[in-house]
């Protein structure tokens, strides 16, 4: 049985419900007020607090859990529907979407922010992130889907998720890999100086408010899926 960690103190959570009093809200002032770009009933859309490029996006439980791997487990369609939606929006607005994922569990050492699952978005080629995590000395397994992900042992493991041109790779974590070591790869593709990847350095924020300009258009083309995605499942039934 999984079951969601406790919210307290949790920036995520207070920025879901509105709070003045987060890191989002000290850093940008109210320009832009939200980040939030999109929310289904478990999920929640953001622009990364400090884009590595733009496009930068994370996809959020609304609680608290250590992977996707496990968010899959209980609301699969969801994810797998908002996920399906959002591709070909973000290849229409940024390019060719990699999506990334340190799932955690309880087992270990929490990193930071890692006790709320979250996925990135970023316009990077997967394939050369591949390069860099097998060169890294990582050895990976292909799932035949995203949804394959919430089985056993995937939701009690630790894992690296990239998903790129609808293939999906997990890469299993040695224990050597430093704090938000996919971030840090993510920049090396970019060819971001080290340590400037890392969001406590760095604050983006132009980049921010330029990628929440460009998905201006997204909630009313997601919300239009969504509609018809729910009429088609109403009509099967």
């Amino acid at each position: 049985m999984i079951e969601t960690i406790q919210c307290a103190d949790a920036d995520f959570c207070d920025e879901f419900s509105g709070s003045g009093e987060t890191s989002f809200a000290r850093f940008y002032e109210g320009d832009p007020p939200s980040r939030r770009i999109y929310s289904t009933g478990n999920l929640t859309l953001l622009a990364d607090m400090s884009p590595l490029v733009l496009g930068h996006l994370l996809l959020l439980p609304s609680k608290h859990y250590l992977s996707f791997a496990q968010v899959l487990s209980l609301h699969e369609l969801e994810v797998t529907g908002l996920v399906g939606d959002v591709i070909p929006l973000y290849r229409d607005t940024f390019g060719e979407p990699l999506i990334l994922e340190h799932g955690s569990s309880a087992g270990q050492e929490s990193h930071a922010c890692i006790t709320h699952a979250h996925l990135h978005f970023l316009p990077v080629d997967g394939d050369t992130v591949d390069d860099l995590l097998i060169g890294d000395g990582l050895v990976h397994r292909d799932l035949d889907s995203l949804g394959e992900l919430a089985l056993s042992p995937w939701p009690s493991s630790a894992y690296f998720l990239r998903v790129y041109r609808e293939k999906v790779r997990l890469y299993l974590p040695t224990g050597e890999q430093k704090r938000q070591y996919l971030r840090s790869i993510a920049g090396a593709v970019l060819a971001i100086d080290d340590p400037e990847w890392d969001y406590a350095v760095v604050m983006r924020k132009r980049d921010l408010r330029e990628t929440m300009r460009m998905v201006d258009h997204w909630p009313g083309k997601l919300s239009g899926d969504r509609t018809a995605a729910d009429m088609e499942l109403s009509c099967g039934e």
